[in-house]
């Protein structure tokens, strides 16, 4: 928003596990009873308003089930398999501008309806050209109920747009029944039990779609399962790209313009400094080395489109340390990514790109004095100001042992 005025925070009831799947909600999905959406001021810390969602559950573990564009918010409910687009007003208000899901459009909710209503009661003229129904041990055999017998809107969109394609791969007509027969109604049910997992924006209009299975919805290891992009434009509600398991076509379309994929908002201007493999030499060169290393091309490929993309709001840190053109580090220990990385008793040390080549600073994770049981599995997490020298690292270890947090500030 205009100004930083507003932040969105949000709290959430515990989750319940294995839940039974009522109302069309997807079976193995946790439950939560309530989870809110705060719009608070940051001035005074106001509550301007909220966005209540009942019985659903949405994954805010790093921002993976919420993403924020300028002044619009998108909130994937993965039980109820449906996106929220939300947008913030400058008077402080959270307006709903449009569902994805069960329905696309506006009115198809009425349409159908409307339609079901005309199955019900129809055409007393044309009744003796529908078939008898028949009665037997006094159950009455009616029509099917529509609930059961269509797909979500945002999945017919999915599978004609899959059908379209694999359509038009032949011209022949004998030769496109087989393809068909081999490459979609062969895998109509795999594609029909897709789920949403993660969704960003791309711009205004297009949203960053990814599928998978139910299980992968909710594991921490969720690179291990196939995915599926797609790219959904709002407004005609059209899918209009489509990309399976592994694809290389949106790997070089990540490794060419990674930059687009941030979908960063116009008044974050600090955000077009971080770097990335499409506008730094330094970090495309690790990554084709480490693509070069890889023992296996697709799997590569597999890999880093699952866990990188959709890419998660705010997860990028902007702090100039982070830039590649002036500092080296191993990013397997801290990178401009916010996540949990494996701890080091080591410091983290950042090298000067350039001559001389020098060590600047280190990082030292943990307590000062050091950890004395090296046994001991450890994980960090770093939070780096945009533009001040200062981090602060929180070092977690199991067993119930209490975190360190850990206050550095370059002098």
């Amino acid at each position: 928003m205009e100004g930083n005025h507003y932040g969105i925070f949000a709290t959430s009831t515990l989750p319940i596990h294995e839940p039974p799947a009522t109302g069309g909600a997807i079976q193995g999905i946790p439950y939560i009873e309530k989870i809110t959406f705060h719009l608070i001021r940051l001035e005074d810390g106001f509550v301007l308003d909220e966005k209540i969602l009942h019985n659903d559950f949405v994954n805010l573990t790093h921002n993976m089930g919420v993403f924020l564009y300028d002044d619009l918010l998108a909130i994937v409910s993965l039980r109820n398999q449906t996106i929220h687009i939300l947008q913030i007003r400058d008077s402080g208000n959270l307006v709903d501008v449009r569902t994805i899901g069960e329905f696309c459009h506006e009115d198809d909710e009425l349409f159908l309806n409307s339609n079901a209503q005309c199955l019900a009661f129809p055409d007393k003229s044309k009744l003796h050209q529908l078939p008898r129904i028949n009665v037997q041990n006094g159950l009455q055999h009616s029509q099917p109920n529509l609930e059961d017998s269509f797909l979500t809107g945002i999945k017919q969109r999915l599978l004609s747009f899959i059908f379209q394609g694999i359509w038009n791969e032949e011209k022949d007509h004998t030769l496109r029944v087989q393809c068909l027969k081999k490459k979609f109604y062969y895998h109509f049910q795999d594609y029909a039990d897709l789920i949403i997992w993660k969704v960003q924006f791309l711009d205004r209009h297009h949203l960053l779609i990814k599928f998978g299975s139910v299980d992968g919805g909710v594991s921490r290891n969720a690179d291990q399962h196939p995915a599926f992009f797609a790219v959904y434009n709002m407004e005609t509600t059209d899918i209009i790209a489509f990309y399976q398991n592994s694809p290389e076509e949106l790997y070089l379309l990540f490794e060419q313009f990674c930059d687009h994929f941030h979908a960063t908002s116009r008044n974050s201007l600090s955000m077009n400094f971080v770097s990335s493999h499409s506008n730094n030499i330094h970090a495309l060169e690790q990554l084709r080395c480490v693509k070069n290393k890889a023992s296996s091309s697709s799997q590569f490929v597999k890999k880093m489109l699952s866990s990188s993309l959709p890419y998660s709001c705010q997860s990028q840190s902007p702090s100039p340390y982070f830039d590649q053109s002036l500092f080296r580090f191993d990013e397997k220990l801290i990178s401009a990514t916010n996540r949990h990385r494996q701890s080091t008793d080591h410091p983290i040390k950042f090298i000067l790109r350039r001559q001389p080549y020098s060590l600047k600073f280190k990082i030292k994770t943990g307590p000062e004095a050091g950890n004395t049981d090296g046994r001991t599995k450890k994980i960090s997490s770093f939070l780096f100001h945009p533009i001040l020298p200062l981090v602060l690292s929180i070092q977690h270890t199991l067993f119930l042992q209490p975190s360190v947090l850990n206050i550095h500030f370059r002098r």
